[in-house]
């Protein structure tokens, strides 16, 4: 087996100057991109970076972020890449939660720093990304550049750090059950099983140039990057979602592969979208990964990909890919997920942990490869999820009599909004620091077309005056904008079960 950043070697030996990274004008060569990342790895390790430190990143798409992904990896440290739509309480709590001791920040993301440690904090070392950062993060000593850090190095080889398959090469924040992001482990062996695999499934091969709209944070953009780099393809950096200029990306860089979250399908369908309006022979797949997909989108979005191959996807944080559909089941398997990804056997169990029969709805049951060892930092929750190689994935699901997994949604009350899992918990500590709030729920509600919304239920004190504009600014104040809540409503009391928890049954 090879490591990730192996392949990355291996590609820059095959097609030095073929190109590996995109975004908009700047582009890096296999060679460059090897180079670099070699140089920065070298840095890291002579600043006294110790296998296993923690290496945080918080940048909006470039490819200076790729440059560092392999350069973590490379030098033995483990990768924490930070969603960029994190505000300072939770990009503190990340900080803070795996002890990240070197942290990549690009200029648009420097002043959310300031916020998160102010003075000197708790991180060893910042490196910048781009030749600018905000005036408070320049002025501390810890402050080094990436562009400076690859003009002063010699190009020379890096020993690469001691690892085995099993080694801690990514921690990935998603939103859980109980508050606060915790951290899924991931090992270097399921980035390489999971690279392999999708690669196989999807036909991945050296003329592909897969555009990569979603952050680093979520593993479907990491898979893209290293499956580019495994097949030598080259992967296309989108930093805007705005529909005209991701139909601009695929047709000015004649993209074969797209992968998304149903969310970002469905603002690309709508009716002021410039996406209908074109023909794309040259994007031979898309693939479609998260909530539940409507019938009538897939419809109009076959309408417009005619001969484009169209892959349904199910999967957790927490085992990179479970199952896909492949596109000659599509038209009879509608509204499913598919069969297992080679490697990987899935059932679905009652409460008592006894398997389903077909058509009853259970929960989702993943056993084989690309499963997590579990958290970080949160042992107690990995007994009730991790069994061993057998994951609880907390998602309802149904088997048909061919083994087809439809999935029906959550178990545990997670929303999922724009493809990312928010936890109502996590809400309703922040709404209980507002003044005048008694009681507080966060509830799901259906969007205008894919995903959920978030509504939240008020019950104020006695006397308190709160209006719908002071509960939004304060959540705008405290979450990325996919957690704001959409939906404010004030009432005497919340509904309470006999045991005196909420009863959120009864909110919608």
């Amino acid at each position: 087996m090879l490591m990730i950043h192996e392949l990355l070697r291996r590609s820059s030996v095959d097609h030095p100057h073929k190109e590996a990274v995109v975004c908009g004008e700047k582009r890096l060569s296999y060679l460059d991109l090897e180079e670099s990342s070699t140089k920065l790895a070298a840095f890291l390790l002579r600043h006294g970076l110790d296998t296993g430190d923690r290496i945080g990143i918080l940048a909006n798409k470039d490819v200076e972020e790729t440059i560092a992904i392999f350069a973590a990896l490379r030098s033995g440290g483990i990768m924490v890449h930070i969603n960029p739509q994190y505000k300072a309480g939770q990009l503190y709590h990340v900080i803070s939660d795996c002890n990240i001791k070197v942290l990549f920040v690009s200029d648009s993301k420097s002043v959310v720093l300031d916020k998160a440690c102010p003075g000197d904090g708790p991180l060893d070392m910042i490196i910048s990304l781009t030749p600018q950062i905000a005036p408070n993060i320049a002025r501390r000593d810890n402050v080094f550049y990436l562009e400076d850090i690859l003009n002063e190095s010699a190009r020379h080889e890096t020993p690469d750090a001691s690892l085995t398959e099993d080694s801690t090469a990514s921690i990935v924040y998603t939103s859980g059950s109980t508050g606060l992001p915790k951290g899924v482990i991931v090992t270097h062996k399921i980035l390489y099983d999971s690279t392999v695999v999708s690669a196989s499934v999807l036909e991945n091969n050296a003329a592909d140039r897969l555009i990569s709209v979603t952050p680093f944070s979520f593993d479907g953009a990491l898979s893209q990057l290293f499956t580019a780099c495994f097949v030598s393809g080259t992967l296309v950096l989108q930093p805007s979602t705005f529909p005209k200029d991701i139909v601009q990306t695929l047709l000015g860089e004649r993209i074969t592969g797209f992968h998304a979250v149903p969310s970002l399908w469905g603002i690309l369908l709508q009716e002021l979208s410039p996406f209908s309006k074109h023909e794309y022979p040259d994007l031979r797949y898309i693939s479609i990964i998260g909530e539940v997909f409507p019938e009538q989108y897939l419809a109009n979005l076959k309408q417009v990909l005619h001969t484009t191959q169209i892959y349904m996807m199910y999967g957790t944080t927490e085992a990179f890919r479970s199952t896909y559909l492949p596109p000659e089941d599509l038209q009879r398997k509608q509204s499913c997920v598919g069969i297992p990804f080679p490697g990987v056997e899935i059932s679905v169990v009652d409460k008592q942990n006894k398997t389903c029969k077909p058509g009853e709805v259970g929960e989702i049951v993943h056993k084989g490869l690309f499963i997590s060892p579990g958290y970080w930092n949160d042992s107690g929750v990995n007994r009730d999820i991790f069994r061993g190689d057998v994951l609880y994935t907390g998602d309802l699901g149904q088997l048909d009599d061919e083994g087809y997994l439809y999935f029906v949604g959550r178990k545990d009350g997670m929303i999922k909004v724009q493809g990312q899992r928010v936890s109502p918990e996590e809400i309703e500590q922040c709404l209980y620091q507002i003044d005048g709030v008694k009681e507080a729920a966060a509830i799901g509600i259906p969007g205008d077309g894919i995903g959920s919304r978030i509504k939240v239920i008020i019950a104020p004190e006695d006397g308190a005056c709160l209006s719908e504009k002071d509960i939004i600014r304060h959540c705008r104040s405290h979450f990325a904008s996919y957690m704001v809540p959409s939906v404010v409503e004030f009432r005497k009391g919340l509904p309470r079960t006999s045991s005196n928890k909420i009863n959120r049954s009864e909110l919608c």
